[in-house]
């Protein structure tokens, strides 16, 4: 019996399951790869040249600009390198034929062991602990020199190669100072000189590569012309280079001020209106005043919060606050009673005055109490007075371990900002006074 023929309608045909290559996703793919080959293209620079550190003096952006300066020689090198094929593929210099054999091998065993420095270089960069100052002035000068190998190979005073020894320049006042570039402008000076000079006296044979500037390189005007000429230019260079990065650093610190300002103003701020919303949060006195001293150990990193209220003609301590550093055996529950009179010490006196004290060695201050300050300790101390409408409250105070340090100016500012909003609190909370509630 004859089987059946082969229905092949495309109805019945058979399509391959999908995801499997069929020949007919060639195109996409190659789009995809082109797409990828393009990005990376275009990414690649970036990459390279993209600058992550920043313009401060500290070890970890010093390491950060030697790591940027390394990759940006693994670019220079390779493209000077081209650069010359290019001039004698183009019949400019004195290679009988296109990519010459004796340019390979001179510029290529330059070119080689310039990159070979750099990977050391990459490599040392690695190591925990070393000179970076003395580790980047060794590959500076050691640019100067391989940028001195590259000219003479390329003519001496008639290469106009010269340009490149701009590199360690720049680099030296970007990495180390603008007198460290200045630094490197004479010895690249020294460099193109003494190369010029030897060259001229016959002491160095010349090497003929840009043919047509041949006839320039026997003639003492010309040289000395170029020596002039790039003598001037390194110095031009060094103290652009030099002026722009003293610019750099001065614009970075007054925003590095700016904004230290601001964040000091917002973090006040965020004190203030913290010290303001207890009253919404809570009702009673005692609660307000943990609060408050809460707020004032968190947002000024003090070790300790004492908090005085008037009550009568005295100052009653009620509230200590301790930061959480302070080890509990340091921390000590205290039952003082300071008479508003000024024999009580600047703590009475912040009260009477409506004056504010900072204080950072109590032992040179005349008018410390001293059995107060046997009881409470001999910190760095600061007070300012919780002041409403005229009338004074209490006295709010702040000290800290010797060994952190006197409370700052700045912080100082903070403490008599504060005390003002906290009294405008305890105002609200109605706090009894000598003469009743405010």
């Amino acid at each position: 019996m004859t089987p059946p023929p082969e229905d092949r309608s495309p109805e019945n045909s058979t399509a391959p399951p999908p995801g499997e290559p069929d020949g007919t996703n060639a195109p996409g793919l190659g789009k995809v790869l082109l797409a990828g080959t393009r990005n990376l293209a275009l990414e690649l620079p970036r990459r390279i040249f993209e600058i992550d550190f920043e313009l401060s003096d500290s070890r970890e952006e010093l390491r950060k600009k030697i790591a940027w300066i390394i990759r940006i020689r693994f670019v220079v090198n390779p493209a000077v390198f081209l650069l010359m094929l290019v001039t004698n593929w183009q019949g400019l210099t004195r290679g009988a034929g296109a990519l010459s054999r004796e340019t390979l091998i001179s510029t290529g065993l330059v070119t080689a062991a310039s990159l070979a420095l750099n990977l050391l270089y990459y490599l040392a960069l690695r190591r925990e602990r070393f000179d970076l100052k003395k580790f980047v002035s060794l590959q500076l000068l050691l640019d100067v020199l391989t940028f001195s190998a590259y000219l003479w190979r390329t003519g001496g005073p008639t290469s106009p190669f010269s340009f490149l020894f701009f590199l360690p320049i720049i680099a030296g006042s970007m990495l180390l100072s603008p007198g460290a570039g200045m630094a490197f402008a004479g010895v690249a000076g020294l460099c193109y000189s003494a190369l010029a000079a030897l060259e001229l006296a016959g002491f160095l044979p010349h090497v003929s590569y840009f043919v047509a500037l041949d006839q320039f390189a026997r003639r003492g005007s010309y040289v000395t012309l170029m020596i002039l000429v790039n003598l001037f230019a390194f110095a031009v260079v060094a103290g652009a280079a030099g002026f722009l990065m003293r610019t750099l650093h001065r614009k970075t610190r007054q925003i590095s001020e700016s904004n230290r300002l601001l964040e000091r103003k917002a973090h006040l701020l965020g004190m203030l209106y913290q010290v303001s919303e207890l009253l919404q949060r809570f009702r009673t006195r005692d609660e307000i005043l943990d609060g408050i001293c809460d707020i004032l150990i968190t947002g000024m990193n003090v070790d300790r919060a004492l908090m005085y209220v008037r009550e009568g003609g005295e100052l009653r301590l009620l509230r200590v606050a301790y930061h959480s550093r302070v080890p509990e055996p340091a921390r000590q529950a205290l039952r003082v009673s300071i008479p508003m009179d000024p024999a009580g010490g600047l703590t009475a006196r912040a009260a009477l005055e409506n004056r504010a004290f900072n204080v950072s060695d109590p032992m040179t201050r005349p008018d410390i109490n001293r059995d107060l300050e046997r009881r409470i300790g001999q910190n760095p101390f600061a007070v300012a007075p919780l002041a409403h409408r005229g009338r004074v409250l209490g006295v709010l105070g702040i000290d800290r371990a010797t060994a952190l340090g006197r409370i700052g100016e700045d912080e100082f500012d903070v403490l008599k900002l504060f005390a003002r909003q906290a009294a405008q609190t305890l105002a609200g909370a109605a706090v009894d006074t000598p003469d009743g509630p405010p």
